[in-house]
């Protein structure tokens, strides 16, 4: 499966280094693990691009997404072609409806590093996933930086940034010095969600791709 619909498809334990939050103090991990415990269930809009070290945008998608914790979520993309990423905590779907192809893979160890377990994700199972630094700004926004432990992580660094109560920004910077920009809007959180939007049936006809999981490097 593609890096970044891994990465797109989301943690804390006591740092090595903490940076003092805007309300008293708190460790940016503490702080975080408070805002994330609010997002039990989510959904939003999204726009997202991706943008090369120049500045370059190489490419934009549009779609919504769902997020239950633990671990479940529905990645759908609009445009500019139809895909479908579904997770339920145990296996991860990835449907392409143009070419009725579908890859079917488990859950693996470096998925804990990415945004979607950051989404929908136990807080308390990613609390050793990331090093966190907190940044409040004047304008009212909590933006978060996240360094991924160990040297299998799918991407170098996340910035997530809540506007408000809600989660607005997530930034993807990868090794080769391009950035995933997410946007999330129209976000809602706070209701129960369909179950079934987290399942998949694999439709008759489709081609299917089996993949299998990756260990961590330190097993």
């Amino acid at each position: 499966m593609a890096v970044q619909r891994i990465l797109v498809a989301g943690l804390i334990m006591t740092m090595a280094v903490t940076v003092a939050a805007a309300n008293g103090n708190v460790p940016a991990a503490e702080r975080l693990a408070e805002r994330m415990a609010e997002l039990d269930e989510l959904s939003a809009g999204f726009s997202q691009r991706l943008v090369d070290g120049r500045g370059i945008e190489l490419r934009r998608t549009s779609g919504r997404l769902w997020a239950q914790r633990p671990d479940r979520f529905r990645w759908e993309v609009d445009e500019p072609f139809a895909e479908v990423l579904i997770g339920d905590g145990e296996t991860l779907w990835l449907w392409d409806p143009d070419l009725e192809q579908v890859t079917v893979r488990p859950y693996d160890d470096r998925l804990k590093a990415t945004p979607a377990r950051l989404l929908s994700g136990a807080v308390e199972d990613l609390l050793d996933a990331f090093e966190v630094d907190h940044l409040a700004a004047d304008d009212g926004r909590d933006r978060f930086t996240l360094w991924p432990q160990g040297g299998d992580a799918l991407f170098e660094r996340l910035e997530f940034i809540f506007e408000g109560e809600h989660p607005r920004y997530l930034i993807i910077h990868d090794g080769l010095g391009q950035r995933t920009e997410v946007e999330l809007l129209e976000v809602r959180t706070g209701f129960d969600p369909d179950p079934e939007r987290f399942r998949f049936d694999i439709p008759e006809g489709a081609d299917v791709l089996y993949e299998e999981a990756e260990s961590s490097a330190h097993d």
